[in-house]
């Protein structure tokens, strides 16, 4: 089955036009026919299946036929996470957790990072390609690149790190929390001001197992367990 994102779509008029874009990739790439049941998402929680009505490369146009609006994810993950310097890796981690059911992802700068920009359209983009591949009726968030101590995390939430100190689980004390943050930090992990802060902010430290992980194996771990003990 192949979903496309369309964000911008009318529902509330019979037709849709895809740009010249999504246009080739129909006609040239998959080689739809009038007639062809397309199957598109605004990310916002509807699905809508829609028939070509016509083909060509640099205007398809599709007629709605049914909309479903898919109930919201009872579980909510919010995963503050600090770019890798491979930036590959960090995008990976966009498309991974887009595709596991992420809701809202943001970048974080901390004391040891060694990524200090990204490129906030390309990673949308990366975001949008995985949500279309995964089937998914709902855009995951992506916040602008902040530093760490700049924002306002709601409770519950979790920070892991490596420091030698007092940790729970995370498997342990993320059950029964469908609605949490979970704070991942840079290679050279969070510094112990940055530590001291977020217990400050009644942030709780976790630990991942006994594995010493990346950041992007980290953060795709800690967003798995959070799903997982919150089906």
């Amino acid at each position: 089955m192949q979903q496309f994102f369309t964000p911008n779509i009318d529902l509330t008029t019979e037709r849709y036009i895809f740009n010249e874009v999504e246009s080739k990739h129909v006609a040239k790439v998959l080689r739809k026919n009038v007639g062809d049941i397309l199957n598109l998402t605004n990310g916002k929680g509807q699905l809508i299946a829609a028939k070509l009505h016509l083909v060509s490369p640099k205007s398809c146009v599709v007629k709605l036929l049914e909309i479903k609006n898919i109930p919201a994810p009872k579980t909510v993950i919010h995963m503050i996470v600090a770019p890798t310097k491979n930036i590959s890796r960090f995008e990976w981690f966009l498309e991974k957790a887009t595709e596991l059911g992420v809701y809202k992802i943001t970048p974080i700068l901390c004391d040891r990072s060694e990524r200090k920009h990204i490129k906030h359209e390309r990673c949308e983009k990366l975001i949008h390609a995985a949500l279309k591949q995964s089937l998914r009726a709902y855009m995951p968030i992506l916040a602008p690149l902040t530093a760490l101590k700049k924002l306002e995390i709601k409770t519950p939430a979790f920070m892991a790190h490596c420091e030698d100190s007092p940790k729970k689980s995370l498997k342990d004390v993320v059950n029964g929390k469908t609605n949490c943050s979970i704070l991942i930090g840079p290679e050279g992990d969070f510094s112990k001001n940055e530590i001291a802060w977020a217990n400050d902010q009644n942030i709780t430290a976790v630990h991942l197992g006994s594995n010493r992980l990346r950041t992007e194996t980290a953060a795709l771990a800690a967003l798995h367990t959070a799903l997982l003990m919150n089906p």
